[in-house]
């Protein structure tokens, strides 16, 4: 009992602490980045009239919406087949557990945790500088960030299913290549299949917040209602945004979940 009662209390010092630090580091934010709380309380009093000027819908904008709508699909899609193929190769180079050369892997993972730190807005300006506005801008920016999530997650499938079934094969003499085709990617494409269908709605959405930077697609649109104020077509064209993401989280929840009772 004496040994609980001691261990509760230095759960609660430890809880204590870390509510603390938590706070400072809160604190020190706030006065960091300057909030000035007077000026937003001062600015709510516009919040009815730009809600009610939102309340209002353009349906003369739905059929030039409905058409970027299938250029943003059309460059998420593009841009998810390619790197589909760029993250296959690389993720079995950079898996530990059949990685041909432990220095490439090395080399591959901390190359792409360096690309997942930089958002794809930054890329896009990034790409922008070079080649200027436009949907190949938008195509390299986003298959950048595309390519680094699939490395990741294709990797760790790997690492975390292959292992006894690449020992298996070793002792048979197998290759390296018989060893992936054959008996990784049969082994791993269920959760290869569920990462994909993840990185298609993040190509969505990306291709969607990369209408700011010129890029061609429905973000383009709404990014041009934004900056005339036209709130009717702004809020068509937010609600018709909603309804994409919406139908593509029920479309990938059920491939997903076709994918994994076909393979159980």
């Amino acid at each position: 009992m004496e040994h609980i009662r001691v261990t509760s209390k230095g759960s609660i010092g430890k809880a204590l602490l870390l509510f603390l630090l938590l706070g400072t580091v809160f604190i020190a934010a706030v006065n960091l980045i300057n909030l000035d709380m007077q000026k937003f309380f001062e600015r709510l009093e516009n919040v009815p009239d730009v809600l009610s000027r939102m309340m209002a819908v353009d349906f003369s904008i739905v059929p030039d919406a409905l058409l970027n709508i299938v250029t943003s699909l059309a460059l998420a899609l593009l841009t998810l087949v390619v790197a589909i193929i760029l993250a296959m190769f690389l993720s079995f180079l950079a898996a530990s557990n059949i990685a041909p050369n432990r220095y490439v892997a090395i080399f591959i993972k901390g190359f792409f945790a360096i690309v997942r730190s930089v958002p794809s807005l930054v890329w896009g300006l990034m790409v922008i500088a070079s080649l200027g506005f436009g949907n190949v801008s938008g195509f390299i920016a986003i298959l950048i960030s595309a390519v680094g999530y699939l490395v990741k997650t294709f990797t760790g499938s790997i690492e975390e299913t292959g292992g006894e079934i690449i020992e298996a094969m070793k002792s048979t003499g197998a290759s390296w290549f018989k060893i992936v085709y054959h008996g990784l990617i049969p082994l791993c494409i269920t959760a290869f299949v569920a990462w994909i269908t993840v990185c298609f709605e993040m190509n969505v959405s990306e291709s969607i917040g990369l209408g700011i930077i010129g890029v061609g697609g429905i973000g383009l649109l709404l990014t041009q209602a934004i900056n005339t104020y036209n709130y009717a077509q702004t809020t068509t064209i937010v609600m018709m945004i909603c309804i994409l993401m919406v139908v593509l989280e029920f479309v990938m929840t059920r491939i997903k979940h076709n994918i994994k009772f076909g393979n159980s």
